[in-house]
């Protein structure tokens, strides 16, 4: 793979526009989630893919469901969360 592929930018997208609609820095982020910044900066800039033990913190922790980080489907967010993914921009 060339390093600067992002294999994985769709997951780092829906990350990152959670993690800035919740006002937070990477790391503050991460700490929330119980991983390492150097981890969470990893999946964020798309050249990891998010663990599923990534995934189920962001469930346990934001309701952020594993077919909405995976797969971009929005279906099973809190209806908050939804919203706010339909209407950015």
């Amino acid at each position: 793979m060339n390093p600067e592929e992002k294999p994985y930018a769709d997951i780092a997208a829906r990350l990152k526009w959670h993690r800035e609609l919740e006002g937070l820095d990477q790391r503050a982020y991460a700490a929330a989630i119980g991983v390492k910044r150097s981890t969470y900066s990893l999946w964020e800039a798309g050249s990891h893919r998010l663990s599923l033990n990534g995934a189920l913190a962001l469930r346990r922790r934001w309701g952020l469901s594993l077919d909405f980080m995976y797969e971009g489907i929005d279906d099973a967010l809190p209806m908050t969360l939804r919203r706010a993914w339909r209407e950015r921009p």
